[in-house]
């Protein structure tokens, strides 16, 4: 009887393990150990089979237009898909001014449904009407300011509302006008001052400076343009926290640097180490940031002031994991599609009614409407007692109240050492100015006492050292 009860216990434990979310959604708190989080993404559809159009061949790039179409860059097809919100096809374009797609890597649509087609291999953007038709072609810009060497290859590209189009490139991002002319490069990655390559530059050999290699900036792996008109983009690897840039409109990155010294996860597997490397971000009209990162194939969502929201995905076979990650948008809904370039799978992940009120609660605090966000705060603290960036945002509610105990409290229970500080500095101010004649009263009579104190002792020494003279004691 106890071998069968054993066998059962045995069998429900492996039944457990089986059906649990390996992959389970989490946020990462100051010594990045990952606090489980309740569901915040599922995965309602996968795209992979699109019938007559076939299958998808190391697909590179997708854009949801403002109507909720699928814009797919289908690289090793050479060819441009367009699906309905359902994930039907509905038309595939494969060229533009009667020359075929050349391994297209970037499609945009603007406003009036015209298609932008990074035609990468072909080393031009060529544009199309909606029915298809052919609109423009973009090559090479005549500029002096371009090298000889300079190849026109664009992979990523995005329109503007005043119809700058920007354009990935290497270490930077290209912006030209609709009338083909160079308007430069912006959001250009620092190089970091190395004494020691400086010191071999200027007194060492020919040779020991032939060995020294020139720096290289950070590369852009991929950029949009949010709602607010600002630049959003990932690069491949940053020594300042620098992973996620939000550039401004002169070109400089307005982001927060990531509080750990980078965004993402060190990837630890197969006997390497490497650092978090993005390949592509999607902003929803909200301001929430999400970027999806290729080590680990994990997807991450931030908001605009640095903080994480949750972490999800992985790397496997299964529904909502993924192989190769190459790209990544967000419709209306706040739905995400994430493009698989590997398996030539799209997967569409619906939020919860979790991460709704998450969301909500962000938006109302960037907007500083604290006492509306702090509704969805309590709700989601109801679901999950522990999510930290709702205590603390309800803590900076209670600071902008001026509630400063209730503020610290939130901090304490959001492990935010800064926010905690911050309200223990007011409600210590407070205290004192409250209770000042009482701490002075206090202050004066403890020194009154040390003073009478100091005297006694002081005339009990000159005693005991008079009477010592007379040798009238022994010490």
């Amino acid at each position: 009887m106890k071998k069968i009860l054993r066998l059962i216990v045995l069998v429900s434990l492996m039944i457990c393990i089986a059906t649990t979310d390996v992959f389970a959604d989490y946020v990462l708190d100051e010594n990045h150990s990952q606090i489980l989080i309740p569901k915040t993404y599922e995965v309602n559809k996968i795209i992979k089979n699109l019938g007559n159009a076939g299958f998808m061949n190391d697909p590179q790039d997708v854009f949801i237009d403002h109507k909720d179409n699928i814009y797919i860059a289908d690289t090793g097809n050479n060819r441009i898909l367009k699906l309905n919100p359902e994930g039907e096809v509905v038309k595939v374009f494969d060229k533009a001014d009667g020359v075929p797609f050349n391994s297209p890597q970037g499609v945009f649509v603007d406003q009036e449904d015209n298609i932008w087609v990074g035609d990468t291999g072909n080393q031009r953007i060529a544009t199309l009407y909606p029915d298809g038709t052919d609109r423009k072609i973009y090559t090479r810009p005549d500029s002096n300011l371009l090298g000889d060497n300079f190849i026109f290859d664009p992979s990523k590209i995005y329109v503007n509302s005043v119809g700058y189009i920007y354009i990935l490139k290497g270490s930077t991002l290209m912006s030209i006008d609709e009338n083909n002319n160079f308007r430069g490069f912006i959001g250009a990655n620092k190089v970091n001052f190395s004494l020691a390559r400086a010191l071999i530059r200027m007194f060492g050999t020919r040779s020991q400076r032939d060995r020294t290699a020139k720096p290289e900036p950070d590369a852009y792996t991929n950029f949009t343009i949010g709602k607010d008109g600002m630049i959003y983009g990932t690069v491949v690897s940053s020594e300042n926290g620098e992973q996620i840039r939000k550039l401004n409109p002169v070109g400089n990155n307005v982001y927060p640097s990531a509080p750990f010294g980078y965004y993402g996860e060190i990837y630890v597997g197969d006997g390497t180490i490497l650092p978090p490397s993005f390949v592509d971000i999607a902003v929803q009209d909200n301001g929430i940031i999400t970027a999806v990162e290729k080590n680990n194939c994990k997807i991450y969502q931030y908001d605009q002031s640095g903080n994480l929201i949750t972490v999800f995905g992985g790397r496997g076979a299964t529904k909502g994991t993924f192989q190769v990650p190459s790209a990544i948008d967000v419709d209306s809904q706040g739905n995400i599609y994430l493009l698989d370039s590997s398996t030539g799978i799209l997967q569409k992940y619906e939020p919860t009614d979790f991460i709704k009120l998450v969301h909500q609660a962000v938006f109302l605090k960037e907007e500083g409407r604290y006492d509306e966000a702090m509704n969805y705060w309590t709700q989601v603290l109801k679901i999950d007692a522990n999510y930290a960036l709702a205590h603390k945002g309800v803590g900076k509610l209670y600071y902008k109240q001026e509630n400063w105990e209730d503020s610290m409290g939130s901090y304490f229970a959001a492990d935010d050492k800064v926010g905690y500080s911050k309200a223990y500095k007011e409600y210590r101010h407070k205290f004192f100015r409250k209770n000042f004649p009482v701490i002075v009263l206090l202050v004066a009579v403890l020194a009154a006492g040390f003073i009478t104190v100091f005297i006694k002792l002081k005339r009990k020494a000159d005693y005991l050292a008079h009477h010592l003279e007379y040798d009238d004691i022994t010490i």
